[in-house]
């Protein structure tokens, strides 16, 4: 049964609430974030502290590749999780079945003696994540009117960065305290927790926007994504919107140990200060994004950047390295920061075609994912040759060409999805 070619089948199931649907866009969003800030942080902390060397932790690296490749496989997925939201979100809990039964089999799998089996089942659990994310991007495109999206977009952000304290900071807590099976039996059932409000949903009916009811003229690819002229504006706002901010997060946290602070407060920044100042902003951005709109939060987020970068600028050419100062400018750059991914999130939900959701969403995504890539290494090689305060002043640069560029970008994308209705 297909609940996109069954519209009557679903209107007989009662329909899903709000609330009902946030939660479990909320629970799979924060599974992705656990595995996430266990891959990221928790074992790295780990590794290191049992004498790893950082040349094989750094292997762990390579397990992100996929949300940068995820494009790939994108369109392949769309085609199998069809066009219902009902669909799509059946296929997100199976997909959410294996990364239990995958953590359940790394229980078998403690780093201190199955180093490279451990590795290559969370290179698989990665993939199966990515593949999760396209599904549960395409399902919120389609099951969101234009109006929710924001409060969507808190739950993909606020969902993850909270996955990212509980799979990494406290994951690393815990495996120090209770041993490596304890610790994973731990993220085993936080996975199986956060499943549990997308099963409640599996026998409901899932609503469909007006926009999302049209069937597909031709199968989803990239070729139609590349040819949607609002995915290639939406791509070049993506690019303009986040180069500051990737720019001045690959530089950030060495910043604040070259300025004098200790081992212990960047961790603690690094994990509880961004987690929570990103999850506060996630819920501001979402919150405010309904009461002034796109256009308005695009030149607020953009202009906040502009401004706490020369707020950074002006104490590196002072010399000020006053510790509470810094930390302040620090933790409101990690909130605004947040702030834009919920805008940002939401504007390209409006961009992507219905037909191909996951597909569109995701080249977007991956688009932010090379940006982050290609402009964090020449950060951190533009900062290694002429110093902070020369970075500082190109974020700033970056800043300023955003609040040009960005919201012409913007416009010209949503020009082009009213010109399609």
């Amino acid at each position: 049964m297909n609940e996109s070619t069954l519209p009557r089948a679903n209107a007989a199931r009662r329909a899903v609430g709000l609330p009902g649907l946030l939660a479990a866009f909320g629970g799979l969003y924060a599974s992705q974030g656990l595995l996430s800030g266990l891959a990221h942080e928790g074992l790295p902390v780990l590794l290191r502290a049992q004498g790893v060397g950082l040349d094989k932790i750094g292997l762990l690296s390579l397990l992100f590749l996929p949300t940068a490749i995820k494009f790939l496989w994108a369109a392949r997925t769309d085609r199998v999780a069809g066009n219902g939201p009902g669909d799509r979100l059946r296929l997100a809990n199976k997909l959410q079945g294996l990364l239990v039964l995958g953590m359940l089999l790394a229980i078998m799998l403690p780093p201190a003696t199955a180093m490279t089996p451990l590795l290559a089942l969370l290179g698989v659990l990665m993939l199966v994540m990515v593949t999760q994310d396209i599904v549960t991007d395409g399902t919120a495109v389609l099951s969101l009117s234009r109006r929710q999206r924001g409060l969507g977009n808190i739950m993909q952000i606020g969902g993850s960065y909270l996955g990212y304290i509980l799979g990494g900071g406290v994951w690393v807590a815990l495996a120090s305290s209770v041993g490596w099976a304890l610790a994973s039996l731990y993220l085993v059932a936080l996975l199986g927790l956060c499943a549990v409000p997308a099963l409640l949903l599996r026998r409901r009916a899932l609503p469909l926007p007006a926009r999302c009811a049209e069937q597909p003229s031709e199968p989803p690819s990239l070729r139609r994504a590349w040819q949607n002229p609002a995915v290639r504006w939406g791509m070049a706002c993506v690019v303009s919107f986040q180069a500051p901010v990737r720019w001045f997060t690959a530089i950030m946290l060495t910043y604040l140990v070259d300025r004098g602070f200790d081992v212990l407060q960047v961790g603690l920044l690094s994990s509880s200060g961004i987690a929570l100042s990103g999850i506060a902003g996630a819920c501001l951005g979402g919150l405010l994004l309904e009461r002034a709109g796109r256009r308005r939060m695009v030149w607020a987020s953009l202009f906040s950047y502009l401004l706490l970068q020369l707020g950074y600028l002006a104490l590196e050419s002072q010399g000020n390295t006053d510790t509470v100062l810094l930390t302040t400018i620090f933790l409101a750059f990690c909130l605004s920061m947040a702030m834009g991914f919920v805008v940002l999130y939401s504007l390209m939900m409006d961009w992507v075609s219905p037909a191909q959701a996951g597909t569109d969403y995701s080249l977007l995504q991956c688009t932010d994912a090379w940006c982050a890539l290609v402009l964090g290494l020449s950060a951190t090689q533009f900062t290694h040759h002429y110093g902070y305060a020369a970075s500082f002043a190109v974020a700033s640069v970056l800043a300023l060409l955003a609040l040009v560029l960005a919201p012409r970008c913007q416009a010209r994308a949503s020009a082009a999805v009213q010109a399609a209705q």
